[in-house]
């Protein structure tokens, strides 16, 4: 069953295939012959109000989807869950535990900038990818001076990623990283108390 959860920060909206039952206003917005307006106004009343989940389910999820995510700026990411053995690569960025990635330059394939991106943020090379994992999705108000303010729709690729080297783990720093550092799946609850909520379903299915 085909399902979409995009974030807000720590909040959940979930786009589920089924009849077409009101659970909020996004529902009754995205059944309609809805603007950019009357999306956008929908997200900044669920970006102040106390709701932590809100469900649209509806029977052209897929549809309805799309017609969501067609009212934000689109920027594509890419990166990888690193596997040496059994141990699982880490980056700790702001505050937080995350897996390394980055935006998708331009011309770029999403398979080339998810092995970039982890060559970048985390110092070794050689790494190559096993298979695609699912897709994340957030939504955020854009902090960078081209765009800022801008309502930004973001999609992250992910790819399992094997590596065998022995290189010293190197932070980016002025990308925020502080550290790098391979995990084992028993370990992994550590990371699960500090990281993003787009992430944890992901990591859940390495945890031993």
């Amino acid at each position: 069953m085909q399902k979409y959860k995009v974030f807000l920060n720590e909040k959940r909206i979930v786009f589920v295939p089924g009849a077409n039952i009101t659970l909020s206003k996004l529902s009754g917005i995205l059944t309609k012959n809805s603007t950019v307006e009357d999306i956008m106004g929908w997200v900044q009343s669920f970006e102040k109000n106390n709701i932590s989940e809100t469900v649209v389910k509806h029977p052209e999820c897929e549809n309805v989807f799309q017609q969501f995510r067609s009212a934000f700026l689109q920027i594509d990411a890419a990166g990888g869950v690193v596997k040496k053995g059994e141990l699982l690569l880490f980056i700790f960025r702001n505050g937080k535990w995350d897996l390394p990635k980055g935006k998708i330059d331009k011309g770029e394939s999403i398979e080339n900038a998810a092995l970039r991106e982890v060559e970048e943020e985390c110092g070794i090379s050689n790494h190559t990818i096993k298979k695609a994992l699912p897709s994340t999705y957030h939504i955020y108000k854009s902090p960078y001076k081209k765009t800022f303010g801008q309502w930004i729709f973001k999609e992250t690729f992910w790819f399992e990623m094997d590596y065998s080297g022995n290189e010293t783990l190197t932070p980016q720093l002025d990308e925020g990283i502080t550290e790098v550092r391979w995990f084992h799946p028993n370990e992994l609850n550590v990371v699960l108390e500090n990281t993003y909520e787009n992430l944890k379903a992901l990591i859940e299915l390495y945890r031993a």
